[in-house]
């Protein structure tokens, strides 16, 4: 076996996810882009942006696996439609975006940067805080439910909308575009899991915050392109949205001239929302190649044709 890992934007990180793979008890070649390899020696591709090319070489490729959840970044790379493809998704996945939500529904709550900026000023800032109990999550994935289960358990009223109805714990599944609708006008939180798709793509935008009834905070920890980014500041300056909570982006980094750097109701984080443990991942690459040769179907498969 050989590996090939192409990651494009995590340049940096190469060389030690190559060490990765060896501290795995991973023996077999791992190579990167530009390498002098014999293409068709690559039998799993781990991937994350990974560059177009003629894959015509790679004959003995077995299984291509995402190095994050999304599978958006895999639809330009040309891979020939009949290859076995997965997505990443772990318990520290989940734990770490779990962790992050709840950390900024409480921030914004609490309104922290004031706060901040009071003990930077050594002043007494008492207030009452902002507060919302309603929750709407788009999506209801591995990701939108462990974020669903765990907002439950934390007190919140939590309504989830997906393309299938789910069973949850307390949770309203809703679905189509009545359920969006009825969602939309209850929520004082809207919490962005979808994927990214040619139907998800600008979805948060103008035509959904006019039917939100009570000026919710809209938070992305979903994909970038999600948002439609020229119709959010309107929104706020309207009254449709309180605040954003933005962790994605269309393109990254975000452009020093973007005016959400500015916004006193937007808050930005340089997508940490739920980062890839390597070692979680390289895991699951390795047991989805064994599952892969011996005929059986990979944990978490994606149909590309379908975007996800």
């Amino acid at each position: 076996m050989a590996i090939l890992v192409d990651m494009t934007g995590s340049e940096s990180r190469l060389d030690a996810i190559k060490t990765d793979f060896k501290r795995l008890g991973v023996s077999d070649p791992v190579w990167l882009p530009g390498e002098d390899y014999d293409p068709a020696s690559i039998e799993l591709v781990l991937a994350w942006k990974p560059q177009q090319r003629d894959w015509s070489a790679y004959t003995g490729v077995r299984l291509v696996q995402s190095w994050g959840a999304g599978v958006d970044h895999l639809l330009d790379a040309g891979f020939p439609a009949d290859w076995t493809v997965a997505r990443f998704m772990g318990q520290s996945l989940k734990d770490r975006m779990v962790r992050y939500v709840c950390a900024q529904l409480s921030n914004w709550q609490l309104d922290m940067p004031r706060l901040v900026q009071a003990q930077n000023e050594k002043r007494w800032d008492w207030h009452d805080g902002r507060w919302g109990e309603q929750v709407l999550i788009l999506g209801l994935g591995e990701l939108g439910e462990s974020v669903a289960e765990t907002l439950v358990v934390q007190g919140y009223k939590v309504s989830g909308w997906s393309q299938s109805p789910k069973k949850l714990n307390g949770v309203e599944s809703l679905t189509g575009k009545t359920g969006l609708n009825a969602g939309l006008a209850k929520a004082d939180y809207l919490i962005n899991l979808l994927p990214l798709t040619s139907a998800t793509r600008g979805l948060l935008g103008s035509e959904l915050w006019a039917r939100c009834e009570r000026q919710p905070v809209v938070m992305n920890v979903g994909r970038g392109a999600s948002l439609a980014e020229d119709d959010l500041i309107p929104a706020l300056e309207v009254g449709q949205l309180s605040g954003a909570i933005l962790d994605v982006f269309d393109t990254e980094p975000l452009a020093a001239e973007s005016p959400f750097w500015a916004h006193p109701n937007i808050w930005i984080t340089p997508h940490i929302a739920s980062i890839s443990d390597p070692s979680d991942v390289i895991r699951l690459a390795i047991d989805n190649l064994r599952q892969v040769r011996a005929g059986e179907s990979p944990r978490y498969p994606v149909d590309l044709s379908r975007e996800y």
